[in-house]
């Protein structure tokens, strides 16, 4: 099967708008999101209504999703807890019910892989360096699955671990997954990419072939700056889509 993997939306609609052709030229079968469809921009609602009528979609939360719908957000930066109390004024019933309808990760996809918000243990915890990943790789050799799906850090990235245990970052953007190997595989982020590349980002995998595609792509962020300034949500956030970081 083919799945296209897309992480942190954060309310971008041009970007989201844009993953939608390049998705439309794909074969993709299933659709999974790791979740934070809103924080951050000024569209919450129409990327929830875009990620609401996918056909054939498996998704959990997000802290931001969990933020809105639970007002939960006592340990976010300034900026963060700004947006998340912008978007809760401006989240319409609807889109209130589907994020507060979505489930905490991890979870088991078709048998052949697991997703999950921040990691497999936490969906707050943040994935950056092969020492954070100790309990994640522990939790699939626990559940017999060789492939976890997570977001969270925006920053697009496969940690694998060897037969040995020996954990290394890979950088590839196409690679063909070993079968003596485990995998921790972030597709980056739709909606805010934090890897000093502005390009939003999202992964394919084809199960029959265990192949992974990571897509970049350019996407008209001036106009999402332009709306976060005119409804008044931090400047910062603005100016971190330009850079990617």
């Amino acid at each position: 099967m083919k799945y296209a993997i897309i992480s942190d939306i954060h309310s971008n609609l041009e970007s989201l708008k844009f993953f939608l052709k390049i998705l439309s030229k794909l074969q993709i079968e299933k659709i999974i999101c790791l979740g934070d469809i809103v924080g951050y921009n000024a569209n919450p609602n129409e990327c929830i209504q875009i990620i609401s009528n996918f056909n054939n979609l498996e998704i959990i939360r997000g802290n931001h999703d969990r933020a809105v719908t639970k007002n939960d957000y006592y340990y976010f930066s300034q900026d963060a807890k700004n947006a998340i109390k912008w978007t809760i004024k401006n989240i319409n019933q609807s889109s209130f019910e589907f994020l507060n309808s979505l489930t905490k990760g991890p979870k088991i996809i078709d048998n052949e892989f697991a997703i999950c918000h921040g990691s497999a243990t936490d969906e707050d915890n943040y994935l950056f360096m092969p020492f954070h990943t100790k309990k994640d790789f522990f939790w699939l050799k626990k559940n017999n699955i060789k492939i976890l799906f997570f977001g969270h850090t925006h920053y697009q990235c496969i940690f694998c671990m060897d037969k040995k245990k020996n954990v290394e970052i890979l950088m590839n953007r196409s690679l063909i997954l070993d079968p003596d190997c485990s995998y921790l595989i972030n597709p980056g982020s739709i909606g805010q990419p934090r890897d000093n590349d502005p390009r939003a980002s999202f992964a394919i995998f084809d199960s029959d072939k265990m192949q992974i595609n990571i897509i970049r792509y350019h996407y008209p962020f001036k106009q999402t700056q332009l709306k976060i300034i005119n409804n008044d949500l931090p400047q910062f956030l603005a100016e971190r889509l330009a850079y990617g970081y």
